[in-house]
């Protein structure tokens, strides 16, 4: 019967000989006999060694060579007998763990047996039988609790998932969303995760809310052409396109309502007799509640936890508590929960509350809290300090790599213990004492020696260096009461230019901001002493105002949310239109000599942030006296109107010459020995006592004075921890290169300077360039479809191979060590990049962005997994770009469209729309978050929210269209960063953004903007563009500038334009590109004048 038994492999074989199947048929079979004798002539060795058959056995003296047929048997021979053994050895194997099973149980008995009594009465029998019934009852109804909760749990989890599947179903550019090109109306709102330096500059979307009746309209426009002419028309459409602030109750999409899909709606009926465990309504005092199963879906299986601990979550306003959780590989933080006298986890709604400190009991929300469990596996945790909450030392805020972080008080003074746990279980915080941390935290002067060398030297910026000092003096985000604190530095508000070499540009540092004009600094001196020097709280000060506290925080971050709402809770509802803050002139006027309760300074987002100027959201913030309403800030005139160049500028003066040298005299003031005593009184610089923590301290036997003295600080903030008790020493005269306009002049700007080699120092061979990556050492120089994963390594990734596999090597040896087949289900890759070595992102004409997680170690990938593909192209992905600093993943397509998705959640963000042909190539600056993409000829740049700043056409000739483009990122604030183009005409050209002004009359009848002047009104406005400055194909100018100007017909130019063409030729290197800007302004008629201006500037 073993010939009679093939393989079906032959088997088809022999009736495809028999002529009943296609010619393709055929085809495959005799493709499959070629590879066959191409495996048997190349590999008969190896097939003998690995089956331990002789192959040669099946032939004669004058036989072909070794079919397919003829091997078979042999193989099915050895592959019964390898199955027999295996099944052999497993039931051995079986059969050994039954018997020791069984003498375990027999063991036991026998010993509980020859424990016993040899007799016993009839009652004690029953009374024992009577207890381990109720004992083994008890069990199983725990563990029947047990399984009602996790399958609970498991339900709501599936419920969870689905509205978040539903969610991302009707998005922009979703399978039953708008359109390419369309958006949503959604509010935007800051992420609280942070960046490089603990900058917080990543804007996200709000989820869009939508109701049943537009879901059940969208359910009825699948079913038939008559519905969705009907659903067209109908106005309850509308609701996909608004972001509603309220949602009605029978609208909101609880944990059990499943509403994409009606049929799915219907949960299964329970009588009135059995409650279903699974309902909210069967919420009881019992374990059956179902906040406990938030907990059980963020547990992984079969961790324990190893401690709890009760604290209190701090975020912004919101303080809630909560229950911290030690498992075996992660942390869990469970709001909404509490710890019972017994240990037990309990939901706050069916427990009291732990909290006995009566002040941070009347903080928490009188809501009760909906229950939350976030966890962190200790590996993501990369630091966790001590810090100080309402002036005790009582709390430790933890940071994660990702950049999330949480701020926890402990009760009871645990935050000690906490830290020790934290320290032996995360790999980043193993090995530190927790007594020598504490100490350190006290003497901090001493410890951050080396951040003051740093910036002394230059490797630090100022901003940089005032983040620093704000973390390790206990200020946070997390805490509006503690917020970081940054020095106002410009006095000059009013200028269209400013000058950074000039000193009256700035604001003097040496002195306090309620100092800082005379006649002011001497009605505060005067105040101070008006007031009796008593020895209680109630003793003389400056100020009874501070610098820092959460109206301050919220009422400049009030055009942002979460900060409107923030605002709005400390307020009940937004201040009056002229009290708010509306401009940048008017706050300076207000706290620097105007307002005697006004001595504020600034926050770190005056400095990296432009969001927060924009009423992005539309926000009703009211209106003036004169019925103007209140939208985005007014800013100086030197900001162009344009509030990334306020940012710019602003940082620029923040890290120029004079603030550098005198920086050390505001710390001196906010963190430094000026803080308090003598010297403080000295410079002007002292505050009500309640703002210190020495002070604020011997309120412990006074209840009622703590909780004035708690008040005061949840109001009007505190004073930030002293780091130094001496003058803080200067800044060298080192200066970082590009901290100033005296800097010297970047490389790319003298590019007539630069020198080619004589050879190439690098030849491909098999394509052109894909990738240059300038590395310490070397320059790598990549083929196309090859991808550098991680520089210091040489890992290597390539695809566009044939059969749409892809290969990992190293650049090194230039050799694959793994082939993987994971894209072949995606069809044919065309691009690829990745942040860092654990992941990749891939995409191409299957219109899909495929993100995969990485495990390569020494040379070998062992884990290669889909993460999670990203929907939204309607046609062929052609490039990608990725930021890790800013979580973006930005790809463009052939359907003239780029989408912007979020790294860290996987989500989609928006849509850069508007396109004239097929995306080329695109490029994320690491400093600024803008994005720039090319389409043909047409160089575009975008915020990170899709917001078009400007387009210019770099069209020079009909091989235009730009193939790659890149970022120069010197430093944030330097105004000679460029964008450097790659074009298909061989040519490599630089931009730089400027401003122009444009002339904009408005109607005399038009608002003004609070404190603007009718003239500025109806006088300039400013644009922002991209002007070419610079080429690497000089040889080629005077040429082509020759051909340009012969072309000009003489009639458009005026009579005093007395240069000549040869003369423009000649003389076009010498000019600068101001200096050409003005020839052609002075000399070409207004109509000619960007066209020409385009063209000559494309040849010079």
């Amino acid at each position: 019967n073993r010939k009679n038994s093939s393989s079906p492999v032959l088997a088809y074989s022999q009736e495809v000989s028999n002529g009943e199947d296609t010619r393709d048929d055929r085809e495959l079979v005799s493709l499959a006999e070629a590879c066959w004798s191409k495996v048997i002539s190349e590999r008969q060795h190896m097939l003998e060694e690995s089956y331990k058959i002789e192959m040669s056995v099946s032939r004669t003296a004058d036989v072909k060579p070794v079919s397919m047929t003829d091997i078979s048997p042999l193989w099915e021979e050895m592959a019964h007998k390898t199955w027999a053994l295996y099944t052999e050895s497993e039931m051995k194997k079986v059969a050994s763990r039954s018997q020791i099973m069984l003498d375990v149980i027999t063991s036991a008995l026998r010993s509980a047996l020859g424990r016993g009594q040899e007799s016993m009465k009839a009652e004690e029998f029953l009374s024992h039988m009577e207890s381990h019934r109720q004992r083994g009852h008890s069990v199983f109804e725990n563990m029947r609790t047990n399984h009602l909760q996790l399958q609970a749990a498991e339900w709501e989890g599936a419920n969870s998932q689905w509205q978040r599947v539903e969610a991302e179903l009707l998005r922009e550019r979703a399978v039953f969303g708008p359109g390419p090109g369309v958006l949503l109306s959604q509010d935007w709102v800051q992420d609280a995760a942070e960046g490089p330096n603990r900058t917080k500059s990543r804007i996200r979307r709000k989820a869009l809310r939508h109701s049943k009746s537009m879901l059940g309209m969208l359910c009825l426009s699948l079913r038939s052409e008559e519905s969705i002419n009907k659903a067209e028309d109908d106005a309850e459409l509308k609701v996909l396109c608004e972001v509603s602030g309220e949602v009605k109750a029978d609208e909101e999409g609880g944990p059990s309502s499943l509403t994409f899909f009606p049929v799915l709606n219907e949960t299964p009926s329970t009588t009135e007799d059995q409650p279903n465990p699974l309902s909210p309504e069967s919420c009881s005092h019992t374990p059956d509640c179902p906040d406990i199963r938030v907990i059980l879906q963020e547990l992984h299986p079969g961790e324990k936890v190893k401690a709890k601990m009760c604290v209190v979550t701090v975020s912004s306003l919101r303080v809630a508590e909560g229950v911290l959780l030690f498992g075996d590989k992660s942390l869990l933080l469970c709001e909404g929960f509490t710890l019972s006298p017994t240990g037990d986890v309990c939901c706050r709604r069916h427990h009291p509350s732990s909290v006995r400190d009566s002040f941070i009991s009347t903080m928490l929300n009188k809501e009760l809290p909906s229950a939350t469990c976030r966890s962190w596996l200790y590996e993501e945790i990369k630091e966790a300090r001590f810090m100080r909450f309402l002036l005790e030392d009582n709390a430790i805020e933890i940071f994660m790599k990702n950049g999330h972080s949480a701020f926890l008080v402990f009760l009871n003074k645990d935050h000690v213990s906490a830290y020790k746990r934290l320290s032996m279980v995360v790999p980043a915080l193993k090995g530190r004492a927790v007594a020598e941390v504490m100490a350190n935290a006290k003497k901090t002067a001493v410890l951050e020696k080396t951040a003051l060398v740093k910036w002394q030297k230059g490797e630090m910026s100022n901003f940089e260096y005032l983040m620093h000092l704000n973390t390790i003096a206990g200020r946070t985000y997390n805490d509006l009461m503690q917020y970081p604190v940054f020095p106002w530095v410009l006095a000059d508000y009013q200028s269209e230019m400013l000058d950074l070499s000039n000193p009256a540009t700035f604001r003097d540092l040496s002195k306090p901001m309620g100092a800082q004009t005379e006649k002011r600094k001497q009605m505060f001196i005067q105040r101070y002493e008006d007031v009796e020097d008593n020895e209680d709280l109630s003793a003389r000060c400056h100020y009874c105002t501070h610098y820092s506290s959460a109206i301050i925080v919220a009422s400049f971050l009030v055009r942002m949310e979460p900060f409107s709402q923030t605002f709005q809770m400390l307020q009940g509802g937004f201040d009056i239109a002229e009290r708010m803050f509306y401009s940048i002139k008017k706050e300076w006027e207000s706290a620097s000599k105007d307002n005697m309760g006004d001595v504020r300074e600034l926050i770190p987002e005056f400095f990296y942030l432009s969001d927060f100027l924009l009423n992005s959201n539309n926000i009703p913030l009211g209106c003036m006296e004169d019925g103007t309403p209140l939208g985005d800030v007014e800013l100086p005139p030197w900001a162009k109107g344009d509030p990334q160049e306020f940012i710019r500028v602003h940082r620029e003066a923040l890290e120029s010459d004079y603030v550098s040298s005198n920086l050390h005299l505001w710390i001196d003031l906010i963190f430094g020995f000026k803080q308090e005593g003598q010297a403080a009184v000295e410079s002007v610089n002292t505050f009500h006592p309640y703002f210190y923590v020495q002070k604020g301290r011997i309120d412990a036997r006074d209840p009622a004075l703590k909780t004035t003295i708690l008040g005061y600080l949840s109001n009007f903030g505190q004073i930030p921890k002293q780091l130094f008790t001496k003058p803080h020493p200067p800044r060298s005269g080192f200066r970082k290169e590009g901290s100033s306009p005296s800097s010297p002049v970047p490389f790319f700007f003298k590019l007539d300077k630069l020198k080619t080699t004589a050879q190439p120092f690098r030849e491909l061979s098999r394509g052109p360039v894909g990738q240059i990556v300038c590395l310490e050492k070397e320059v790598v120089v990549l083929e196309e479809n090859q991808l550098l994963l991680w520089p210091p390594f040489g890992c290597l990734f390539s695809w566009g191979f044939p059969d749409n596999s892809c290969a990992f090597g190293n650049y090194t040896t230039e050799k694959n060590f793994a082939v993987s087949e994971s894209l072949c289900d995606w069809g044919e890759t065309l691009c690829a990049t990745s942040p860092n070595l654990s992941t990749l992102i891939t995409a191409g004409t299957s219109t899909v962005v495929c993100v995969w997680d990485l495990v390569i170690s020494k040379d070998k990938l062992t884990h290669m997994k889909l993460r999670q593909p990203l929907y939204g192209h309607t046609d062929t992905v052609t490039c990608l770009a990725v930021s890790e600093v800013h979580s973006l993943i930005v790809s463009g397509s052939h359907d003239l469209t780029c989408i912007l998705w979020d790294l860290e959640e996987l989500s989609y963000i928006t849509q850069l729309a508007g396109h004239t042909t097929s995306i080329s190539a695109l490029a994320v600056n690491e400093l600024t978050g803008e994005i720039a993409s090319c389409a043909g000829p047409l160089l575009y740049l975008w915020t990170m929210k899709g917001q078009l700043l400007t387009c210019t056409d770099t069209s020079c000739g009909p091989q235009a269209d730009i193939l790659c483009v890149s970022f120069t990122q010197r430093h944030e604030w330097d105004a000679r960063n460029v964008i450097v183009t790659g074009c298909a005409d061989g040519i490599v050209r630089i931009w730089r953004t400027e401003y122009t002004r444009t002339q904009l009359p408005g109607p005399p009848e038009e608002p003004l903007s609070p404190g603007q002047d009718r003239r500025e009104r109806r006088g300039n406005s400013w644009r922002r563009r991209l002007m070419l400055c610079q080429e690497l194909s000089r040889e080629e100018l005077t040429p082509r500038v020759r051909t340009l100007l012969s072309s000009i017909p003489a009639s458009h130019l005026r009579g005093d334009f007395t240069i000549t063409e040869q003369e423009a030729s000649d003389e076009i290197h010498h000019f600068d590109e101001n200096e050409f800007d003005e020839i052609i302004k002075t000399n070409l008629q207004e109509h000619f004048l960007l066209q020409i201006k385009k063209q000559v500037w494309s040849a010079a």
